[in-house]
């Protein structure tokens, strides 16, 4: 489950789904990422330590595993920090303008993101009709799969940034503060907390 505290009534049905999605998403991640390393790892390896020896091997697929690895921890990646906006953005303009009129643009960019990513799938659909005749030049996997990943993370990203929004106007937050790391946002609760209670008379 998400680690974003719940404050009140449980969250929507649609954010619990795409907090467990998430879940496994950050898991697959986190195993890719795992993979890809140690594929970069063995062909530096062969490359620079083997051939200095009598050892003979060739491993000319690590490259593109860590490579189309790569493509997809990215664009899902992506997808599972745009459920806490953590995506690169520009927070000055709506921290600096009034309250609500912050929220509104903020809201705006928000939708705007989603038009974007609902373009990327577009595209994205396109190079997959492009590639299906197409194969990788060492593994001969077909380059749909490698370019399915432009799909995958405009949806996973455009569902994550509307349970964003669903989240935060259920749980009544304001939609400019979504950005912040929740575990940093409870310890600083935390450490108020013990500071008021230590000021306080006994």
């Amino acid at each position: 489950m998400s680690k974003v505290q719940e404050r009140g009534s449980p969250p929507p049905r649609f954010v619990q789904v795409m907090d467990r999605v998430n879940d496994v998403l950050t898991t697959l991640c986190g195993t890719a990422l795992g993979l890809m390393v140690l594929s970069v790892f063995l062909g530096v390896l062969v490359r620079f330590v083997f051939t200095h020896t009598s050892v003979r091997i060739s491993v000319p697929w690590t490259e593109e595993v860590s490579r189309y690895l790569m493509i997809w921890t990215v664009f899902v990646g992506g997808g599972i920090a745009a459920r806490h906006g953590k995506l690169i953005g520009v927070e000055f303009v709506v921290q600096a303008l009034p309250a609500a009129l912050g929220r509104s643009v903020k809201y705006a960019a928000l939708m705007l993101s989603i038009v974007f990513y609902a373009l990327l799938c577009v595209i994205g659909w396109q190079w997959v009709e492009f590639g299906q005749s197409q194969t990788s030049p060492v593994l001969e996997v077909p380059m749909v799969v490698i370019n399915l990943a432009m799909v995958a993370g405009g949806v996973v990203m455009a569902l994550n940034t509307v349970a964003l929004i669903v989240d935060a106007r259920h749980a009544e937050r304001d939609i400019r503060n979504a950005t912040e790391d929740d575990e940093l946002q409870a310890a600083i609760d935390n450490l108020h907390h013990d500071k008021a209670h230590a000021g306080s008379p006994a």
